[in-house]
């Protein structure tokens, strides 16, 4: 369950006191991933299993940029080192369409925030909500509203009641 840790790492997440921690990590809506100043996974809940394909003994002390597609991958340790040297609770890539990779390689769109843990801000808390559905929905409304347009474009004679 949640308490699963590598080598190494229990010292650090013993800092997030797990019994208080664990259960509603584990039952979120959205993954959780935590990273040391490495950027190693050091911890991730069921969510983040499901949503990218790893089980937690494939992801635990890798790096994150696992999933992360690789074209973003150099680009993402310069934004890791940024964040580390100045460690806030944000959202990530503001403005920008951030996209995750699954095990199998396939890319989906995500929203990431930001969030240190610690007393020194040594271990990092990413939220990560798959946001598929919503482009999904985003993308038909507008292609409902142009073919609208184009329909109100090209009638002559119309009244709006």
């Amino acid at each position: 369950m949640a308490e699963q840790t590598i080598g190494g790492a229990p010292a650090e997440i013993e800092e997030l006191d797990m019994t208080r921690f664990g259960a509603f990590v584990e039952l979120a809506p959205d993954a959780i991933v935590i990273v040391n100043r490495d950027g190693r996974v050091i911890f991730l809940n069921g969510q983040a299993e499901t949503m990218f394909g790893y089980s937690r003994g494939e992801l635990l002390g890798k790096p994150v940029e696992l999933l992360i597609p690789t074209r973003f991958r150099d680009r993402h340790l310069e934004h890791r080192a940024a964040y580390d040297a100045h460690p806030r609770t944000r959202p990530m890539g503001a403005g920008l369409e951030l996209v995750g990779q699954r095990k199998d390689g396939s890319e989906f769109p995500v929203e990431v925030s930001l969030s240190p843990l610690g007393s020194d801000s040594r271990l990092v808390m990413s939220i990560i909500r798959d946001v598929t559905e919503r482009k999904r929905a985003e993308c038909a409304l507008r292609e409902s509203e142009e073919r609208f347009r184009l329909l109100v474009e090209n009638v002559k004679d119309y009244a709006i009641i």
